[in-house]
């Protein structure tokens, strides 16, 4: 039975404002894009008879009112990470609310069950890192040695990553590149893998790829500032792997004469 009244009071309003902001707030920190997290929020608020409801969502941060502005709040997102399974999970709430199906008490209980939905294992993060990064070197030219060189490294950097995960990310990325070359390096030798085919591979999985390709779709729906936002983690992320990877290299070639091919 559906509680949703088409007259919400006072208290109801501000419930309706807080559930509908914690749904903008569990899309937006796990991986949404700018734009869907503003529509899905529309779609709760019509459904839910909140009436005069505007909200304006940049990358790390939420504003909304509701009312003619006699409710109105902010979300501070600053950590945004990707989980598509909770994404999915509050834009079938949204659907239901839109069909009738679901009322508020119902649809609370299903938010925080959404927002509890676990993030993959260390076992299954690990695995994902090592097979990803052997058909990253295949994709890009590399061989079977190549392919196994790269599994190192992919395997190396996901066990760190998931030992170091409470570490700022961009210090992450940087260590994790030069860590993926460095065994790239110590794993060519006897491999017989080529350095190059082998780390290339590997640093894929630390790649910005769901940041910029997020920054671009931004960009052509005309909002620039999250756009822009977007697209500077992404080459932050960038020159951190870079900067990770070149430093490895030049200190292989200073400590040993030889250039790494």
């Amino acid at each position: 039975m559906s509680d949703i009244q088409l007259h919400p009071d006072g208290e109801q309003r501000r419930r309706i404002m807080d559930f509908i902001m914690a749904a903008g707030q569990t899309l937006l920190e796990n991986g949404a894009e700018v734009f869907r997290t503003e529509q899905t929020m529309q779609i709760m608020a019509r459904s839910l008879h909140l009436r005069e409801f505007h909200v304006y969502v940049l990358t790390n941060g939420i504003f909304a009112s509701a009312g003619t502005a006699e409710i109105s709040e902010v979300r501070n997102v600053p950590a945004r990470t990707v989980h598509l399974g909770r994404v999915a999970a509050v834009n079938e709430l949204s659907r239901e609310l839109a069909e009738g199906r679901a009322g508020l008490d119902e649809a609370e209980v299903q938010l925080a069950a959404a927002r509890r939905i676990p993030f993959p294992g260390a076992a299954a993060q690990i695995l994902s890192g090592t097979v990803g990064s052997a058909a990253f070197a295949f994709m890009f030219g590399g061989g079977l040695a190549d392919a196994a060189a790269a599994a190192a490294a992919g395997c190396a950097v996901s066990v760190y990553l998931w030992l170091c995960r409470r570490l700022p990310a961009l210090f992450l990325k940087l260590t994790g590149a030069a860590l993926i070359t460095l065994v790239c390096i110590l794993a060519s030798g006897p491999l017989a893998a080529s350095v190059n085919h082998a780390a290339i591979g590997a640093l894929m999985i630390l790649t910005p790829g769901v940041a910029f390709t997020m920054s671009i779709r931004d960009f052509v729906r005309g909002d620039y500032l999250s756009g822009t936002i977007r697209l500077i983690d992404a080459v932050l992320v960038a020159a951190c792997l870079a900067c990770g990877a070149g430093l490895v290299l030049r200190l292989h070639t200073l400590l040993t004469g030889v250039t790494v091919a």
